[in-house]
This record gives structure tokens, C-alpha cells and sequence, in this order.
């Protein structure tokens, strides 16, 4: 996979995510303020009420299938960003946070004609304001940044290393369990000679999770190449494939 035709995954995944949240909240809102008791059909009430948690429900598995190549891209997929590569968020996780968070933000429509104007001109804007909010992960959802002066880490929190808080991994193996896929650092402790770990959550991020380790590794054991990360011949030494 090129980083074009990566970068067009990514961007159609994201339109799709928004086309879909989009036609999930004009359903909420038919349902919500054009249903009647005394002027719909019970069929079509019942099917306003039921169409978007089946269009929500198509489209995650829809979103798994087609997305799929994106859930573990080749190397090739790493984004040059000029001063830094960057490693993308998953966007198939971020594509179903959109569309379930704009699912969510219309249970808070109110059409009820007992409450008052103003009242529901209120909760109507809270619940417009939740439902905008729906693209925030498709605008910051998680990443990594790897640049001349280190990580900066989006991913099951906000982190940001520099490279000399950054050790080799040891021989020895994680002195724990992990079920998930991820991104083990090994982090320097002061006033500790051993050193500690830092697992990153590699499921929140579109990138191979060896290739990642070997891209951080490499750089912890080569001071002298980190002035080149973000360029296109570092990139294409890396990964093998022209920027």
C-alpha cells in the first residue's frame, strides 16, 4: 500500500464516517419531530425509531470489511509530515466513534410540547453542540508523532517523550501479561537503575506493530539519524517505498 492510496483509505473512511452520522441524525430527527401519534402510521413510527441503530450497526460491520487493510497497514503507510513522520489513528476506530457519538448526542432531542419554548430551544442546542462534537475524533483522534526531538504520544492518553528518556529494550521479556497489541517503551526511571515500561495501545492506531517497534528502536540506538526523520529519503529508507 502506497501512502496515496493509504491517504485515500483514510479520507474515504472519514467522508464515510461523516455521510453516515449525517443520515443517522436526520433519522433521529424525523422520528423525534415528525412522528405523531395521531397522523403516523405505527409501522413507520416504529421503523423511524428502529432505521438508526441499523444503519449504525451496517455500517460498523460495513466499516470493519472494507477498512480492513487499514488495520495494520504496511510500513509504507507511515505519513511524512516535513519535520516528522506521523502515525495515524485507526480509522476504523474513528470512524465508528463518529457515528456512534452523533447516535448518542440526539437522545437528548426534545420535541416534548409540555415544556416550555425557551426550554427546548436550550436543550436543542446542547444536544446540536453534542452532535457537532461527533467529529472531534476524526479531527483529534489518536497518534503518534515521531520527530528529531522525540515521541509525542495520543494514544490511551497524552504522553510526550524525548529521545533520551528513551532506553534500549532489554533481553528480558515484559514482566507481565499483555492480551492487546502494544507498543512497549522502555523509559528511563529517576533514581532507578532499571529501567520501566510505558505500553502504548497499538489497536487506537493504523500502523504495523513490528515495523513501529523497529522505527523506535532504531532511533533510540542511532542518535546521529534522528536529524533526518520527516524527510523523504528517510522515509523511503525505511520503509522502501519513494515519498
Amino acid at each position: 500500500m502506497t501512502p496515496r492510496r493509504f491517504g485515500r483509505y483514510v479520507t474515504g473512511s472519514k467522508a464515510a464516517a461523516v455521510g453516515v452520522a449525517a443520515v443517522i441524525v436526520v433519522l433521529r430527527v424525523l422520528y423525534e419531530f415528525g412522528v405523531t401519534p395521531s397522523n403516523t402510521p405505527l409501522w413507520l413510527a416504529v421503523a423511524l425509531l428502529l432505521a438508526p441503530i441499523f444503519v449504525l450497526s451496517a455500517a460498523f460491520i460495513v466499516f470493519g470489511i472494507v477498512f480492513r487493510p487499514l488495520v495494520h497497514p504496511p510500513p509504507a503507510a507511515l505519513r511524512v509530515r516535513g519535520d516528522a513522520f506521523v502515525v495515524p489513528g485507526s480509522p476504523i476506530l474513528m470512524g465508528r466513534l463518529t457515528m456512534g457519538w452523533a447516535l448518542l448526542g440526539t437522545v437528548f432531542l426534545e420535541s416534548d410540547p409540555t415544556v416550555s419554548p425557551t426550554t427546548r430551544f436550550g436543550i436543542n442546542a446542547g444536544a446540536a453542540l453534542v452532535i457537532a462534537g461527533a467529529i472531534i475524533p476524526l479531527l483529534r483522534g489518536p497518534r503518534i508523532v515521531v520527530s528529531p526531538a522525540g515521541l509525542n504520544i495520543r494514544a490511551g492518553g497524552r504522553r510526550i517523550l524525548a529521545w533520551d528518556d528513551l532506553v534500549r529494550v532489554p533481553a528480558n521479556p515484559l514482566p507481565m501479561t499483555v492480551r492487546a497489541p502494544k507498543l512497549a517503551l522502555s523509559i528511563r526511571r529517576p533514581g532507578r537503575t532499571d529501567p520501566g515500561w510505558l505500553l502504548i495501545p497499538l489497536e487506537l492506531l493504523a500502523v504495523e506493530p513490528v515495523f513501529l517497534g523497529s522505527v523506535v528502536e532504531h532511533y533510540v540506538e542511532h542518535p546521529d539519524r534522528r536529524g533526518a526523520i520527516g524527510t523523504a529519503e528517510e522515509y523511503t529508507r525505511l520503509t522502501g517505498v519513494a515519498a
